[in-house]
This record gives structure tokens, sequence and C-alpha cells, in this order.
């Protein structure tokens, strides 16, 4: 058995060349939604304060757990805060314009809204789901079980209505 040749030193020399400056690495893909988006929104922030949204998420610290119950801000146009308040409690919140915008001063920095327009109405609250569809009974496809060709379709129709009801239990 015979060895093979030894590299020369050129070549050992050219490959060690080659493995430290293989060029380019593979690419790594786009960069995240959540980078693209925070450097188009934060400095939208920093110039027009907090939306409703960050206000409605820290409105209990703001108003305290009382008026939150009765309240909830509605939305910021120019200067003005608008907040929904359930019935007679627009007058307490009227009462209390002063401490809240100062509280949401001391949220929100310099682009706090220096105004409070209060209005009643319903408070916006979780969506409902949507009722389940009736159908007849569940006996809709009683006898195409019957049938081996079709009992795909029966199937469907159970695993349905086994969702459906799995949904509104709120499991």
């Amino acid at each position: 058995m015979t060895r093979p040749p030894r590299p020369s030193t050129l070549e050992s020399a050219a490959s060690r060349y080659l493995n430290a400056r293989r060029g380019r690495q593979a690419w790594s893909g786009p960069p995240s939604v959540s980078r693209a988006v925070a450097k188009v929104i934060k400095p939208l922030s920093a110039r027009f304060g907090p939306g409703v949204d960050a206000l409605a998420e820290r409105w209990t610290e703001i108003v305290g757990e009382r008026l939150s119950a009765w309240s909830a801000p509605d939305a910021i146009r120019g200067n003005t805060l608008f907040i929904v308040a359930k019935g007679p409690a627009a007058a307490i919140i009227e009462a209390e314009a002063a401490r809240i915008l100062e509280r949401v001063g001391d949220f929100a920095g310099t682009r706090a809204p220096t105004r409070l327009r209060v209005r009643q109405g319903n408070l916006p609250g979780p969506a409902r789901p949507a009722p389940p569809l009736r159908t007849s009974g569940g006996n809709l496809h009683k006898d195409v079980e019957r049938q081996p060709a079709d009992r795909l379709g029966s199937a469907l129709d159970r695993f349905d209505r086994a969702v459906r009801a799995k949904t509104d239990t709120g499991e």
C-alpha cells in the first residue's frame, strides 16, 4: 500500500486561505415584522403620545377601581380625551375631570390631552360569540350513515357539533 502524496505547502496554504475567506454567509431571511413596525410606531408614539388602547390598558390605574367600572376612554382627538360613562356616572367623571387629566398627564407625558369630554353610553365590552347554528334536532344525517360511501359527511357533521358544544361551554 502506498500513501497518497502529501500536499505541497502551496496547496495547503491555498486551502487555508480559501477556508478563511469562503464568501458571504447564506441569507438569513427577511427581518421580523415587529422590528419594522417598531421603527415606524416608536417615532409616532413619541410625537403624538399614547393612544386610546394604551390608556384603556391602564384605565383602572389612572381613574381608580370605582370609576373604571363606570367609564372607559373612547377617543383622543386633538388635545381632548373623550370618555364614555354609564348613565349618571358621567356627572361624577365631570367632577373628577381635573384629577383624571392630571393622572393621564402623568401617564402620557407632554402630549397628554388637556381637555375632557364625557358622553353617556354603553361601555365597550368583550365581543360576544356568535350564536350556534340551529339544525333539525341533530338528526340531519342519521340515515346517511347507513351508506358507506357517505360516512365522511356525517363524520364531519358530528365533529362540527362537538366543536360547537365545546366552544359554547367555554373550554
